[in-house]
């Protein structure tokens, strides 16, 4: 086996694990039980974005795209054990932590990136990063002001009433490290750039937006449709920040590829 077969098998594993998660109790408390299933749109959202990461063990050419789609799911399965780290990791069921090996699919396509690049196309012609260029456009407005949503959203409550990102844990503030963590790993990767010589890959800035994305939309996805009016100014705000977050990344991104793809212009002499 090849290293790049083996991390398209390691990818098809956290696919798995994932669509198992789905349908396994995910907290289970005085004889009464959960599952993530019993959310329509969780496991539409679950569901579908696993679908798409098959593209990744298929090799069919859409690696970067199944790889965005699994990192999602894998930021949105953070969430419950956040919520119940550190003081209560006993109540969530296996769903819980199955859902983390998620995580399989990003590494995955990292051992894959790395044993074929050269190799394939994708790899090959992934596109860079103009930093430049970036900075002027809207599209890098629109994920910047989806980051600062993120932010402000951590300290804004949850539910109506209720606690915010930052203190909804039973630890206190868990989630909102995590939550604080992914807006400094994403402001890193859009903003560094800018002040300093550091460079990251386009595809690198889609993995990492997907992640804060998936961990942002995950309490707002918990209780869509039924239950959308006892969520807070938090839910809502860090709900609409890693959508505007990672709408604006996979604009960059396609437009990126577009550009590495068209043929450059030939001088006309007489």
């Amino acid at each position: 086996m090849t290293v790049g077969l083996a991390g398209r098998a390691v990818a098809m594993l956290g696919i798995i694990l994932g669509l198992l998660a789905v349908g396994l109790d995910l907290i289970s408390a005085g004889g009464a039980t959960s599952h993530y299933f019993d959310h329509g749109v969780v496991a539409v959202f679950v569901i579908a974005l696993l679908s798409m990461a098959s593209y990744l063990p298929a090799e069919v050419g859409f690696d970067t795209a199944g790889a965005a789609a699994g990192t999602a799911v894998f930021g949105f399965y953070l969430h419950v054990p956040a919520i119940f780290a550190f003081n209560h990791l006993g109540t969530p069921g296996a769903a819980a932590w199955l859902g983390l090996g998620t995580v399989l699919i990003p590494i995955g396509w990292a051992v894959v990136r790395r044993s074929e690049r050269g190799h394939r196309d994708e790899a090959a012609a992934a596109p860079s990063w103009d930093v430049a260029a970036a900075a002027r456009d809207p599209l890098f407005a629109l994920s910047v002001a989806g980051l600062i949503l993120m932010a402000a959203g951590i300290w804004l409550p949850v539910v109506t009433d209720g606690p915010s990102y930052w203190n909804a844990s039973y630890s206190g503030d868990a989630l909102g490290i995590l939550l604080l963590i992914a807006v400094v790993a994403n402001a890193a990767t859009l903003l560094l750039p800018l002040v300093s010589a550091r460079r990251f890959s386009a595809d690198g800035m889609l993995l990492v937006a997907s992640a804060g994305f998936g961990l942002a939309a995950a309490q707002w996805l918990e209780s869509a449709f039924d239950h959308l009016g006892s969520l807070g100014t938090g839910g809502w705000v860090e709900g609409m920040g890693g959508l505007l977050l990672i709408g604006g990344v996979v604009a960059m991104r396609v437009l990126a590829a577009r550009a590495s793809h068209s043929p450059q212009a030939v001088p006309v002499t007489s």
